[in-house]
This record gives C-alpha cells, sequence and structure tokens, in this order.
C-alpha cells in the first residue's frame, strides 16, 4: 500500500436558511421525486433566479436553499449542469458581505459532494472570484475579526481546501498567489477559533502534499507548529492535522526531525483516547428517535448538551482517521538501500535462484526510528483496540437520529481505517515488532471471524475489504515463519467459511482471499508428511485452478495463478501436483486465458501488464513441470 491520500469531506457550512419554501421541506424529508421536473417551476429555477436577483436578501435565500440541497443528487446534477457556480462564484465578491458569506457557506457544500463535483466547479471558474477572495484576507490576521467574517473565512478556506484535493490548477494558483502566507495569519489559538484553526492547517496539509514550493515556504514555521502539537489546550484534531502538515512538509525527514518524537506522541495520546465507549455513553444519553417530519436545522435552536457531546465525539474519531494516516503513511516510507536490489531476471523456472524463505521475515522495510515507537508506544496494539466495532444495539439506537447516524458513520470510517492501517504496519514490520508469532496469530484469528461475517450494506463491504487486507498481510507474515503452522489447524469447515468471503462482488476482496488461501497452500506444501497438511494443499489447489479458470475478473485469476506457481515451485510437490492432474486442468487454462485477454485489453487499464505477466508465467510453468518425471509419467 502506497502513501495514503483520500479525499477529505469536511464539516458543511452551516448558516441554514432562512424562511425555506414547502417545496424545500418535503425534499429535506425525502421527497426527491419532484427534483426530476427540471421546467420553469423546478427548485433549481426558483434558485437560480433568487441567485441572480438584484434584492440581496433574494440572493441571500438562494444561496441557503442550495446549500440546504446539496446532500440530494437530483438537486445537485441540476445545479451542476446549469453551470450555478458561475452565478454563485461571482456572489464572493457581492458588495453585501451576508451574501459573500453565504455564497461561501454554498460553494463549500457544494466542494463537500465528491471529486465530480469540484471538477465541474473548477471547470466553471470558481476559483477566479475564490483566489479574490482569498487575496482580501491578507492581513486579517493582525485585526479584529468578527463573528460574520469568521464564518466566511472557515468556509472560503475549506472550499480552496477541498478543490486543491482535486485540482492542480488551484495548487499552481495558491503558489503563485503565495496564499501560504494568508492562511499561516490564522494558526493563532489565542485570537482565532479552533475551527478557523483546523481549516487553516487542513489547507497548509493539502499544499504541502507533494508540493515542493509550499513545503520550502513552511519549513521556516517548523516551531510553531511544533509549539500546536505541545499546547496543552489545543484540541486532538487540531494536534493531528498540524502533525498531517509537518509529515507533508518534511516527508523522508520527518522522522530524523526534533519533531518527531512530539509527533508519535501526539498520535498515540488520540489513539489511545476510547471513542468506541464515549460514542456508547452518548447513545445512553440521546433521543431514541427524531420527531417524524422535522426539519434539523442548525442554529434556530439551542445545542443540548447532547448535541455538544456529540460534536466532541465525532471530533475525536476524526483526529484518530487523521492519526491513523499519519502511521500508514510514515510506515510506507521505506528504507532505500541499493544493496538489496536484485538485478538478475530468471527467465524459467529451473533457473530460479534459491532464496531463504524468510528472508523478509525479520527485516524491517521502516525507518528504524518510525518501528522504534510502534513499538515503545504498542501503536499495533493501540490500533486492534480502535479497530472494536460498536456493540449492535449501540448502533440500532444511532441509527434513529441524524446526529446518531453521523457518528455510527465516522465510528465505521475509524475501524475500517484501523485495518487498513494495520495491513501496512503488518507488511512493514518484522515479526518480533509485530509482537511475535503468537501475538500476530490472534490477531489473524480476530480479522477472521470479521471477514466471515455477512455483508448487509456498503459500509459492511467496506469493512470486509479492510479486513481482508489486513488478514492478507497477516496471512503472509504468518506463513514465513516455520512455527506458524503449528498455529494453524485449519478444518474443512474453517476452508468453507475463507472460501464463502470469496463470493463476494468486490473483485478486491475475491484477490485478498485469493492470497490468503494462496499462503496456507503453501505452508501446507512445506508439511506434505503431514496428512491433514496434504488434504488442505489438495483442496485449496483446485480451487484455486477453478479460480484461475472461471473467475470474471482477470486480475483476480492472475493471482490465482500466481499463488499456484508459489506454491508448486519446489520440485518436492511434483507427485501431488501429478495426483491432482493440474497439469491437463493448466493447459486447458492457458488458451481460455489469452482469449480472455485479448477480448479485455481496453478494459484491462493498469491491469494489463500484471495479467499479461501471469500468461507468460503459465507458459513457462506448463512447459517446466511437462519435464518433470513423475508428472510427465502421469499424463
Amino acid at each position: 500500500m502506497g502513501k495514503s491520500r483520500k479525499s477529505r469531506k469536511v464539516l458543511k457550512s452551516r448558516d441554514d436558511p432562512v424562511g425555506l419554501d414547502a417545496a424545500i421541506l418535503e425534499l429535506e424529508n425525502g421527497m426527491e421525486k419532484e427534483v426530476d421536473n427540471c421546467g420553469d417551476n423546478s427548485i433549481m429555477h426558483k434558485i437560480m433566479a433568487q441567485l441572480q436577483s438584484v434584492n440581496p436578501e433574494d440572493r441571500i435565500c438562494g444561496c441557503h436553499s442550495l446549500s440546504s440541497l446539496t446532500s440530494i443528487q437530483g438537486v445537485r446534477e441540476e445545479a451542476m449542469q446549469m453551470k450555478v457556480a458561475r452565478i454563485c462564484g461571482p456572489l464572493l465578491q457581492d458588495r453585501d458581505q451576508l451574501v459573500v458569506q453565504a455564497a461561501a457557506g454554498c460553494l463549500h457544500n457544494l466542494s463537500c459532494e465528491g471529486g465530480e463535483v469540484v471538477e465541474q466547479l473548477v471547470e466553471q471558474d470558481i476559483l477566479t472570484p475564490l483566489a479574490s477572495l482569498m487575496e482580501q484576507f491578507r492581513g486579517l490576521g493582525s485585526e479584529v475579526v468578527e463573528e460574520r467574517k469568521m464564518r466566511t473565512l472557515v468556509d472560503s478556506l475549506g472550499l480552496m481546501w477541498n478543490i486543491m484535493e482535486q485540482s492542480q490548477t488551484a495548487t499552481n494558483i495558491f503558489n503563485r498567489q503565495n496564499m501560504i502566507d494568508t492562511v499561516l495569519q490564522f494558526l493563532d489559538t489565542n485570537r482565532f477559533p479552533p475551527s478557523l484553526v483546523l481549516s487553516s492547517l487542513s489547507l497548509l496539509a493539502t499544499a504541502c502534499d507533494n508540493n515542493t514550493p509550499a513545503q520550502h515556504k513552511m519549513i521556516p514555521h517548523t516551531r510553531m507548529l511544533s509549539d500546536l502539537l505541545q499546547s496543552e489546550v489545543t484540541s486532538h484534531h487540531i494536534k493531528v492535522t498540524t502533525g498531517v502538515v509537518m509529515m507533508n512538509m518534511l516527508g523522508s525527514q520527518l522522522c530524523d526531525s526534533q519533531a518527531f518524537p512530539l509527533l508519535i506522541s501526539t498520535v498515540s495520546d488520540c489513539l489511545l483516547l476510547d471513542t468506541r465507549q464515549m460514542v456508547s455513553d452518548w447513545s445512553s444519553s440521546s433521543p431514541l428517535e427524531e420527531e417524524e417530519g422535522e426539519m434539523e436545522v442548525e442554529g434556530l435552536k439551542e445545542a443540548t448538551k447532547e448535541d455538544k457531546v456529540g460534536e466532541e465525539c465525532k471530533d475525536i474519531i476524526r483526529a484518530q482517521i487523521a492519526a491513523l494516516e499519519i502511521i500508514t503513511n510514515l510506515a510506507s516510507q521505506e528504507e532505500c538501500d541499493d544493496s538489496l536490489e536484485n538485478d538478475s531476471d530468471a527467465s524459467d523456472f529451473d533457473e530460479m535462484a534459491e532464496e531463504d524463505p524468510n528472508s523478509s521475515l525479520h527485516v524491517s522495510t521502516v525507518n528504524p526510528a518510525m518501528a522504534e515507537v510502534v513499538m515503545s508506544h504498542q501503536l499495533a496494539q493501540t490500533i486492534l483496540l480502535r479497530a472494536n466495532d460498536l456493540p449492535s444495539n449501540v448502533k440500532q439506537i444511532l441509527s434513529s437520529s441524524k446526529q446518531g447516524r453521523s457518528l455510527l458513520n465516522l465510528s465505521q470510517q475509524l475501524v475500517i481505517r484501523c485495518f487498513l492501517c494495520l495491513s501496512n504496519l503488518t507488511d512493514s514490520l518484522s515479526l518480533a515488532q509485530l509482537g511475535g508469532c503468537d501475538s500476530l496469530h490472534h490477531t489473524w484469528t480476530g480479522l477472521g471471524r470479521i471477514c466471515c461475517q455477512k455483508e448487509d450494506s456498503l459500509m459492511d463491504s467496506q469493512l470486509v475489504e479492510a479486513a481482508t487486507s489486513a488478514m492478507r498481510s497477516s496471512t503472509a507474515k504468518l506463513c514465513q515463519d516455520a512455527s506458524a503452522y503449528n498455529l494453524f489447524s485449519l478444518g474443512p469447515s474453517d476452508l468453507d467459511q475463507l472460501l464463502a468471503v470469496y463470493s463476494s462482488p468486490q473483485a478486491t476482496i475475491r484477490t485478498n482471499i485469493v492470497n490468503i488461501l494462496g499462503d496456507l497452500a503453501s505452508l501446507a506444501a512445506k508439511h506434505l508428511d503431514d496428512p491433514a497438511s496434504c488434504q488442505v494443499l489438495s483442496t485449496l489447489s483446485l480451487w484455486l485452478v477453478d479460480t484461475a479458470a472461471k473467475d470474471v475478473d482477470l486480475r483476480v485469476a492472475a493471482e490465482a495463478l500466481d499463488k499456484l506457481f508459489d506454491i508448486f515451485g519446489e520440485d518436492d510437490t511434483d507427485r501431488i501436483f501429478a495426483e491432482l492432474k493440474l497439469l491437463q486442468k493448466l493447459n486447458i487454462i492457458l488458451p481460455e486465458l489469452k482469449s480472455r485477454i485479448g477480448q479485455s485489453k481496453q478494459s484491462l487499464k493498469e491491469d494489463l501488464p500484471i495479467v499479461n505477466m501471469a500468461k507468460a508465467n503459465l507458459q513457462r510453468f506448463v512447459k517446466y513441470k511437462g519435464k518433470r518425471p513423475i508428472i510427465a509419467g502421469n499424463i
């Protein structure tokens, strides 16, 4: 897994609509069918008319109306087709500051709806008025900023952040206009609210990501960032986001910097917070369900204690997700050592150089300083604690309210990120650094239970994908150790449960299962004197051949073939290879594979070289195995 950079969703602007009409209220309550009517009386035509009105109150109402409806796909699509950004964008330069505030919130909301929307915003030239607005903020750091202006600042920075996540053009403008100085002035936690400090840090983190000019400009401000990390009054979210800025700013030099211990302590302290218990406690005191038809409008009623606690929970969970991003990326920064490179390229299976199967078992590929802090802070164990899912009764309670659903979604995202981070750590650290064989096998068993659960939703599917990824890494690490054979005592029912996960429609999950079962088969192939191992090997080998022949995704088929090459690469497996008549089966697969590749070249895209390599290896493999005496005698 490479560097993690995913599209981030920020909190949307929250100046909610004033005087919404009945049609908008109906849409808020789920009556999206009205959006399909795109005639003169459609909601969007009314909103567009308001946005172009000479009356400031109408323009404000139009912005608020659109802002409240951006999460509804039909409205959003119609708005982008009508090029709403070309109408709403210039309002960022409106003479009425309330209009500017409403426009910034509306466009910020739109930018939170994914990369496709951001691309359309850029195409509709949102960057020109936004850049002009950002220029107006220069020098504000020394002034007293009123609350109304503060909201405009937060939404404008959030809008710029979301666009820079997707657009190199935005990054170029950021560099050219030296916006970094404008943003830096809002990091003073004594003068500015946490929301503005956090928005500023988030924008700086993105600005420094693979952007050398911004990185160089930030270096002189390292001391200020370190002070934020050490602050006793700064929130975990601000501290961890500061850590993301430093990570993107310093890159591979971070582990050798003086700020590294501070950053790791910040990350560790954040992850030690038991958000699972916090969310469970909140669910016990929250309302069980919302009143039917009630429109939740923030700001029109005083926030309750439960609302505030819920927001605090969400803030900490977001901080923990960012902390996991830091660990994932630091674990992906491999130590470069040219002496480890091997220039040999075997042209046939009988010319392969002998390798120590445990060669990578005791080797860590991460920076030694990173490996040390993972162990001293017990980060792997802490990540496993955070990966514990919420109790089912808590999930049921959370599902009954908007605030609860938001918490539930964030909690599930946290679990998913934990597994992905654990996968990275397992790949990068040595077995000893992971706590030893017994500890990793215990983790493997827990992952297996999660992988075998039934998928009921998209989030469950993402959870299984992340869990199978972590299980794949754990299996590969364990199967390199000779003592692991005594830990795995898989019976037919265990294999059946794992094979059932393969039925997932997601190719990535099927690929993970192929690798997990392939590694288990390779381990069994090293113990051919054990009848139980021979049974496992036979079952899984036939399944892998069947998968290579029948999986609709050629990448999955290629993975299955690669595992077969690994399992039967040693000559002492010839007898069972012959008994299973695998050569005959592979000879049938080869022409079919060639035909499928020929028909799918356009759709394979980046997978084409991998699939072609599997085809070439299959040709060499069947040729080599066909010459082996035991196999040749059984044809």
